[in-house]
């Protein structure tokens, strides 16, 4: 089963993508901040990532920077 990393802050929004993911066959991972995400990130990367771009620790441009220079 492919899986997905979604990094949303806001729980609402997360709950709705994880949902319809679910539904159709995914295997669905949530973070609500970009700390939790990247300490997943090392010891699993996912085949897609959903991400926000205004997330309360880091911008998700600066997010997605780091995980192309240490995780490509």
């Amino acid at each position: 089963m492919q899986k997905i990393f979604i990094v949303e802050d806001d729980k609402n929004i997360a709950e709705i993508e994880q949902f319809a993911l679910k539904n159709v066959g995914y295997e669905v991972e949530c973070f609500n901040s970009a700390k939790a995400f990247e300490e997943k990130l090392d010891r699993e990367y996912p085949e897609l990532i959903i991400m926000d771009i205004m997330l309360p620790d880091i911008d998700g441009f600066t997010l997605c920077k780091k995980i192309r220079e240490h995780h490509t």
